[in-house]
């Protein structure tokens, strides 16, 4: 198996000796000895170096005498791990602005929600990007944001309630979520 990129930057690799129950090779046979681990990517490979031919990717250690344990690892052998990690799931996340967020007047939201469940959660960008399409209404929006003292709370709740109107075609249930117009200005 090559590994995940061509190029590695210095400072990426972490080096380790694996002890008892902590990796094992893809046979299921477990590993102990030097590995190094490219912080980037999550690879583990046997050897403290890449050595291309030579060093073998390792797994994090499963005990085959447990019954559940094998018969996962026996499923993720034969279904060589097509499923596993590919679906995300939301994690709530309250976002905190930023005085650059202030100053340009708006926050940058994610609000997504399961297809066939009403339940809606605000996420992070990064967990925003990684759920799947197909299985998440998903909706990036501009919150109008301000400091009270300089910006009219009419003029906030006027455009979040706007913002909120248009999502309401994709999210029905979104203003029952969003219920503070002024979430955030201070």
């Amino acid at each position: 198996m090559a590994r995940k990129k061509l190029y590695y930057l210095p400072g990426d690799k972490v080096s380790g000796i694996s002890k008892s129950s902590e990796w094992m090779l893809e046979t299921g046979e477990e590993y102990i000895g030097a590995y190094h681990r490219y912080k980037s990517t999550g690879e583990v490979y046997t050897g403290s170096e890449y050595l291309e031919g030579i060093s073998k990717p390792l797994i994090p250690y499963k005990n085959l005498n447990n019954q559940t344990e094998k018969t996962i690892f026996e499923y993720d052998k034969l279904t060589n791990d097509k499923f596993k990690n590919k679906y995300k799931s939301p994690i709530p996340f309250t976002p905190t602005p930023t005085q650059s967020d202030y100053n340009r007047g708006y926050l940058d939201r994610y609000i997504v929600s399961q297809f066939n469940n009403s339940n809606l959660y605000e996420v992070s960008k990064k967990n925003f990007e990684e759920l799947d399409e197909f299985l998440y209404i998903k909706k990036e929006f501009k919150w109008k944001i301000g400091r009270l003292e300089y910006t009219p709370q009419k003029d906030i709740i006027d455009t979040n309630q706007k913002v909120i109107n248009l999502l309401k075609n994709d999210i029905s249930n979104i203003d029952r979520f969003l219920t503070n117009l002024k979430q955030f200005s201070v």
